[in-house]
């Protein structure tokens, strides 16, 4: 009971501080003033300073702007990344509890070559080759994140298999792919939905990570990983160029595992009640017995 409680408080107060962010990210570059308008008079101004709550860049740039443009381009690109690698992984996770051998080692073998590839060195090869941009960065997060989806997806898939509602379904003629979408299938949502806030988190740090390397998104659109870049020069006469940008990664990112870690927490509940249906019975006799023997004592 404590723990239903201080996962279902772990959900409400990170979605509440999650909300938050992403209201920023959407109405703070039209509330606020144009991230990209330079000044140089007011060229690093620490935080707290007059028209400037959070101090000013090099350039004279508003920080608080550049905060919240930053966090619609990391949540935008970091979302479409972690749909792609869900996407992916699901589906590789899906071919990789097939029946048919030679198609899930296949499957197992590039699941486990894509986890031991470094992705920076992954990132590093495909820009070399072509330029960075947007779509380049979201391909390149869809490549590094799927197979850590696909190897909880497989997991999933290799426990129901020997349940007896999908031998029941093999038994009547049912095909692998039927078995493996239409049976199986909707047994992934709830893992699917635990996974999606986790991965996100992944792919807001994956950005910042690539960007501050200069491999991610490139200025003078503002990122968070870009402004680390950017600061990192002035670290000791202007700590607040990279401390508040990786104040902003590190709450975002919290605020998306307590989601993901209170949806863990709920379903595993909602799961424990559906197999377990005894406990409510059991409440259920309690009751009617108190209210019986009640009105014993009445009579």
């Amino acid at each position: 009971m404590k723990e239903k409680y201080r996962g279902r408080g772990l959900l409400i107060f990170s979605s509440i501080l999650m909300g938050l962010i992403v209201v920023v990210g959407l109405l703070g570059p039209f509330l606020l003033v144009d991230p990209l308008d330079q000044d140089l008079i007011s060229a690093m101004k620490p935080p707290f300073s007059a028209h400037h709550i959070l101090g000013t860049d090099p350039l004279g740039r508003d920080i608080l702007s550049r905060i919240a443009s930053g966090a619609r381009v990391s949540l935008i690109v970091s979302i479409l990344g972690m749909i792609g690698s869900l996407t992916v992984g699901t589906i590789m996770g899906l071919i990789s509890g097939a029946r048919n051998r030679w198609l899930a080692w296949a499957s197992d073998r590039l699941i486990d070559v894509q986890m031991a590839f470094p992705y920076i060195l992954l990132a590093i090869v495909i820009v070399s080759a072509t330029t960075a941009s947007l779509p380049i960065l979201i391909l390149l997060m869809v490549l590094a994140g799927w197979a850590s989806a696909a190897r909880v997806i497989r997991s999933i898939v290799l426990s129901e298999r020997p349940k007896d509602y999908v031998k029941a379904a093999e038994l009547v003629g049912a095909d692998q792919k039927r078995v493996l979408i239409r049976y199986i299938g909707p047994t992934l949502v709830p893992a699917i939905f635990t996974i999606a806030p986790l991965q996100a988190s992944a792919m807001i740090v994956m950005e910042a990570t690539l960007s501050f390397l200069g491999l991610g998104v490139q200025p003078p659109t503002p990122s968070w990983g870009g402004m680390l870049l950017e600061g990192k020069v002035y670290l000791s006469e202007a700590w607040w160029l990279t401390t508040i940008p990786g104040i902003a990664i590190a709450i975002t990112c919290a605020a998306l595992i307590g989601i993901g870690e209170g949806l863990s927490v709920k379903l595993r509940g909602d799961r424990r009640r559906r197999v377990d249906p005894s406990q409510s019975e059991t409440v259920n006799a309690k009751s009617n017995s108190t209210k019986l023997n009640s009105g014993g004592d009445k009579s």
